[in-house]
C-alpha cells in the first residue's frame, strides 16, 4: 500500500529557494496557459530532485513534470534515466554509483545517492537524493495554489521485472491514493501506455511525446493522446491550428531560449515544458497574456 509522508525543507534549500525566486518574485499561476517545468527546475536545480520540485512550484509554475521508474522493490522512485550516470551522481563518500539498472536495485541501495550536478547549472546546488514518487505527491498536494502533475512513465528495459502495464497502474494507484486525478496527466513515447492509462483512469489527461514531425498523427491516433508534446525543434505553426482544431492541446518540449518562447507564444501553443519555467512565466508577463489567454486545456 503506497503512502504518503512528509517533505522535510532544510535551511540551506530555504536559501536557494529564496535566491531562485528573487530573480522573477512568486506569483500565482495563471491556468489559461500550461508552464511546466521540465524535471522539475532542471535549468537551475537539480533535475527531478525535491529542491527543484519545491522551487518550481515557488516560482508559480502551472504544472511539475517528472519521470518515473521502479525499483526491484517496487518503489516508484522519479529519475530520468534508465541507470544511474557515473558523471553526475556520487555514491556516499563519493563511491561510485552501481551501475545496474535502477529496476535490479533496491530503494535501499538508491537512498544514499546524491545527484545534485543531475541537470543543474545551480554554482552551489544542494544534495539531490533521489526521491520516491509519493514525496513528490504530497509536495504537490500540499503547496500553496493546486499545482499540476505531468507525470512521464519511462519504458522497462526488456528482462523479468515489472512489466510497463503493471507500472503504469501501480502510477494510478499513486495518483489516486493522493487525490491528484483532477490535476494529473501522464505522458510517454509508447501509445500503449496510454491506452493502459485511458482505460484504467479515463479522467486523466494522456500526453503523447513525439520527435518527429512526420508521426504526429499517427502517434496521436495509436495512443488516444489528449495532449501532443512534440519535440520543438519540429513543430511548425501550421501543426498547431490542425491539432487545436481536433480537440488536441498542444504543449512542446523542451523550450528554453527566449526567442522559441516568444515564436511558439505567438503561434497560440497551449503550454511549454521548459528547464527554466522562470523565462516562460517572464514572456507571458511581457506578453501580457494577449493572444495566448484562452481556457486552459483539458489538464486538469
Amino acid at each position: 500500500m503506497l503512502r504518503s509522508c512528509p517533505v522535510a525543507v532544510g535551511a540551506s534549500l530555504l536559501v536557494v529557494l529564496a535566491c531562485a525566486v528573487a530573480q522573477t518574485g512568486a506569483r500565482e499561476p495563471d491556468s489559461s496557459f500550461d508552464v511546466q517545468g521540465h524535471r522539475g527546475y532542471a535549468g537551475r536545480f537539480p533535475e527531478n530532485s525535491l529542491p527543484g520540485f519545491a522551487a518550481a512550484i515557488e516560482l508559480g509554475l502551472t504544472t511539475v513534470e517528472l519521470d518515473v521508474r521502479v525499483t526491484r522493490d517496487l518503489v516508484l522512485v522519479v529519475h530520468h534515466d534508465e541507470r544511474l550516470a557515473a558523471a553526475r551522481c556520487r555514491g556516499p563518500q563519493g563511491a561510485p554509483v552501481p551501475r545496474a539498472p535502477l529496476c535490479d536495485l533496491p530503494y535501499s541501495a538508491l537512498d544514499a545517492i546524491d545527484c545534485r550536478s543531475s541537470g543543474s547549472r545551480a554554482p552551489a546546488a544542494p544534495r539531490a537524493r533521489i526521491p520516491r514518487l509519493v514525496e513528490v505527491l504530497a509536495l504537490v498536494r500540499d503547496a500553496r495554489y493546486p499545482v499540476r502533475l505531468n507525470i512521464e512513465i519511462k519504458p522497462q528495459p526488456p528482462g523479468p521485472g515489472v512489466r510497463l502495464d503493471e507500472l503504469t497502474a501501480m502510477v494510478v494507484q499513486a495518483v489516486r491514493e493522493f487525490g491528484l486525478e483532477p490535476r494529473t496527466a501522464v505522458q510517454s513515447f509508447e501509445p500503449d501506455v496510454l491506452r493502459i492509462v485511458e482505460r484504467l483512469a479515463p479522467e486523466l489527461d494522456r500526453g503523447i511525446l513525439v520527435r518527429r514531425r512526420r508521426d504526429y498523427r499517427r502517434q496521436v491516433e495509436r495512443s488516444g493522446a489528449t495532449i501532443l508534446s512534440p519535440r520543438r525543434g519540429g513543430l511548425r505553426r501550421e501543426d498547431v491550428a490542425e491539432f487545436q482544431a481536433l480537440g488536441i492541446a498542444v504543449i512542446p518540449w523542451t523550450v528554453n531560449r527566449p526567442e522559441s518562447i516568444l515564436e511558439l507564444l505567438e503561434w497560440g501553443v497551449d503550454g511549454m515544458i521548459s528547464d527554466y519555467p522562470d523565462r516562460v512565466l517572464e514572456a507571458l508577463g511581457r506578453s501580457g497574456g494577449g493572444a495566448v489567454k484562452r481556457d486552459a486545456p483539458r489538464v486538469r
